[in-house]
């Protein structure tokens, strides 16, 4: 059985920012704050037959952005949501044929004050950060500052 948030949410980046399904981005997981997405490496791969640096950073864009538009909508909030600037750091070759980004937790008082902002302002902003790891530790760490407005 698959969660009609989502699939929504599936539908959405696909329709929205084509080139994620040309990468085969796909949701796996959303726990009510943070989000998981997955990408395969074979269409992602570069000279080294490891991830695109690229790829890895839209991967984790989409992860931020994703996390926005989900924790909007589970406030009943609307709002356009864009990256302002992004941090990434590749720490090892990513490798393994299919692997996940996952959204990092977020501190409790800056999500009310995310939540504040549009409430009142119609516009606010957050940062997302994400990470690529496996059992050894990370492949890749991410934080994007987004902004939303009406």
């Amino acid at each position: 059985m698959t969660d009609p948030l989502i699939d929504n949410l599936q539908q959405t980046l696909h329709r929205e920012m084509p080139i994620t399904k040309a990468m085969g981005i796909t949701v796996h997981d959303w726990d009510g704050q943070r989000l998981a997405m997955q990408m395969p490496l074979e269409p992602n791969r570069n000279h080294q037959y490891s991830a695109f640096a690229g790829s890895l950073n839209a991967l984790c864009t989409a992860v931020g952005w994703g996390t926005v538009v989900m924790l909007l909508e589970s406030q009943g909030l609307t709002g356009n949501v864009v990256i302002r600037r992004g941090k990434i750091r590749y720490l090892r070759p990513v490798r393994t044929p299919l692997f996940i980004a996952k959204g990092l937790p977020i501190d409790p008082e800056e999500l009310e004050y995310f939540y504040a902002l549009q409430r009142s302002k119609g516009k606010t902003k957050i940062d997302i950060s994400a990470t690529i790891a496996d059992d050894a530790g990370p492949y890749v760490s991410f934080t994007g500052a987004y902004v939303v407005q009406e």
